[in-house]
């Protein structure tokens, strides 16, 4: 073996592979490697090869590289940049992959070795040199696994394995044979999966808008070839793996997006406390000092964004507060979108007139981006759901002149949170020219509809649960046998002493038809300049306090109680209702002292943007302004979103 002498003259910079580190530790059901080089564990998909080539030699197995040089004559520096770009632009590809190396030269069908001396001693490990375009056609650039028989050369595509160690996945999930399958792997002593994460290096040449994005999926949203849980064991022992993928999650995968996992939901969505949640262990926030509270259904997914760099996006849905409080909760960006901005099919349902489609980012440019790629007019929601007009979304730059600043609602309970937000909308202002009002939110709803708040809240109570109970709980129940897992808390008897009145949902779909058209035309309307002719401000979050996963540390000083957060019931349900866009955006962080670690540490503080249905485009738009100015900024994973 000539490896020595190859990476010599690759170039002092490639420092020596060792190719046996190689241990191959795991064969999966379905037939698949997970092995270890160093102290680091992949996955390959041999069950799936990307390509079968011809070798008639000693046969093997094991990881080899894939490089690709530009076309032209093939030189040692040629080689060696490539390697490092490499080795720079992935955390999947490492340098013990170089044990055996592939080398194609893009858009040509033959090689020529100008450096004959590199030729000469690195030919014992250059597997594969001059192409059959049509055998090695696509064939992935950067890490591989080989399996060699004496006749042919299989090569598989390779996943890193990165521990889910603050438990915000249900499982980790790869693609195979046109579908998905679930990797049953889990990291010992704690058991936590093992999220398979792609090369970045297979989206080279890639020019769909989301090629290579690695996204978690709330475990609610179907993906085909694996259970989908809804939190529930009870659900998953009744219900086998899905046949089909929800068109929402395939937009993704069409633009490029790969699905690394289902994320973990509270029970059926619901909005459970983390010291509620049985089925499934809640996940853990990684800011501050690790037991606050990350909200409720969407949790897996805004928790997971504020702990990994290896996630780029994580799908959640809103019906009530997620993915909002948990985009507050762990400081990162998150969405409500206008109602019907995106089909919902194939995905468990609270209210079809209600629930929404959002996502997580830490990156607001990358979010805008996501957002935008996938809020494709084509899998608008059918207005016969939610009762509301057709959606029309304008690409507007023209904003709002007028922020509506809610005084039943703000201001934030902590004065240094409070100072965050003030100099925020300080900064909106300049670049706006716009002003600001104070305003009684209660009161502007109860003006605009006519009916007093109370009212509104039950119709929006009634279009989160009759869907679920009709379609979740119903056949649930008929296939439910004692021997099952007992359902969470509050379900089991929500679930079991339930009565469907269609007449009550119909009349509050009607009356939710007609409050939004008041709404729409008293408060937040279009004008000839705007899409929205104001904005309304919010705290989806907890006032700049703590409010934690343990129920006992919510009493302790300083503390906010989830429920009291002083945003519950009408600022939340606002969007929800009239079904308007609502974003969560982080402006900042604030200490408080630990009662855990009895240490000062950090919590985000986060503000709200609502604005009119329609107006999504519009106020990502606003949002990539600020981004230009400085004023929001890419958040980072772990303990504070910001440095200090």
């Amino acid at each position: 073996m000539k490896l020595r002498v190859l990476l010599a003259a690759l170039g002092p910079a490639v420092v020596e592979a060792d190719s046996g580190l190689f241990q191959p530790t795991f064969i999966t059901a379905s037939g698949d490697q997970v092995f270890q080089l160093g102290n680091a564990r992949y996955l390959a998909v041999t069950s799936d090869p990307v390509a079968v080539l011809p070798y008639f030699s000693t046969p093997f197995q094991g990881p080899i590289a894939h490089i690709s040089v530009a076309s032209g004559a093939l030189t040692r520096d040629a080689l060696e940049e490539t390697t490092e770009k490499y080795l720079t632009d992935d955390d999947v590809f490492t340098k013990r992959f170089l044990g055996k190396i592939i080398i194609t030269e893009s858009n040509s069908t033959h090689l020529e070795f100008s450096d004959a001396e590199c030729l000469k001693e690195s030919r014992s490990d250059i597997i594969y040199a001059c192409g059959n375009p049509r055998s090695a056609s696509g064939l992935p650039q950067g890490p591989l696994f080989a399996v060699a028989n004496g006749t042919s050369l299989h090569l598989s595509k390779v996943y890193g394995l990165y521990e889910d160690s603050y438990r915000t996945f249900m499982n980790g999930v790869y693609e195979s044979h046109g579908s998905h399958k679930t990797l049953d792997f889990f990291e010992p002593p704690w058991g936590h999966p093992m999220i398979p994460v792609p090369s970045r290096l297979y989206s080279i040449g890639d020019d769909r808008p989301l090629a290579g994005k690695r996204i978690g999926v709330k475990d609610i949203y179907d993906v085909k070839g694996v259970q989908t849980t809804c939190g529930s064991r009870a659900y998953s022992q009744v219900y086998g793996p899905a046949n089909v993928t929800a068109p929402s999650i395939q937009r993704l995968i069409d633009l490029g997006g790969v699905v690394v996992g289902k994320q973990k939901t509270a029970q059926f969505a619901s909005a459970a406390f983390g010291w509620q949640w049985t089925d499934a262990y809640y996940p853990q926030n990684p800011r501050g000092d690790g037991l606050l509270s990350c909200s409720a259904s969407s949790s897996g997914g805004g928790c997971s964004i504020a702990a990994y760099d290896w996630l780029d996006v994580a799908i959640g849905s809103n019906t009530g507060q997620s993915v909002r409080q948990p985009a507050a909760f762990s400081g990162i960006y998150g969405n409500r979108p206008s109602q019907g901005l995106m089909s919902l099919d194939q995905v468990m349902p609270i209210g079809y007139g209600v629930d929404t489609a959002g996502c997580f980012s830490r990156d607001p440019d990358e979010w805008i981006a996501f957002a935008r790629a996938w809020y494709d007019p084509s899998l608008h929601q059918d207005p016969s759901l939610n009762r509301l007009p057709a959606l029309s979304v304008p690409d507007e730059r023209t904003f709002p002149k007028r922020i509506l600043y809610p005084v039943d609602h703000l201001p934030l309970r902590n004065a240094a949170a409070e100072a965050l937000l003030q100099q925020f909308l300080a900064n909106v202002f300049s670049i706006l020219n716009a002003t600001v009002e104070k305003f009684n939110l209660t009161e502007a709803i109860e003006h605009s509809t006519e009916r007093p708040l109370v009212d509104v809240l039950q119709d929006f109570g009634v279009l989160c649960g009759h869907d679920q109970l009709k379609d979740v709980a119903t056949p649930l129940l008929e296939k439910y046998a004692p021997k099952f897992p007992a359902l969470d808390m509050p379900f089991r008897e929500m679930f079991r002493n339930f009565t469907l009145d269609d007449a009550q949902y119909e009349r509050a779909l009607q009356n939710r038809s007609r409050d939004a058209e008041l709404w729409h035309r008293n408060v937040l309307f279009p004008t000839n300049d705007s899409c929205s002719e104001s904005i309304i401000i919010y705290d989806i979050g907890t006032g700049g306090l703590p409010s934690f996963r343990e129920k006992e540390l919510n009493e302790s000083p300083g503390a906010a109680f989830p429920v009291e957060t002083g945003t519950a019931g009408t600022a939340s349900i606002t969007a929800s209702y009239f079904g308007d866009l609502d974003m969560t955006i982080p402006i900042g962080q604030v200490s408080y002292f630990s009662n855990v670690t009895y240490e000062e540490v950090f919590m985000p503080v986060t503000v709200n943007l609502m604005a009119r249905r329609g107006c999504d485009l519009v106020l990502f738009n606003l949002i990539s302004e600020l981004s230009k100015k400085g004023i929001v900024k890419t958040v980072a994973t772990g303990r504070e979103a910001y440095g200090t």
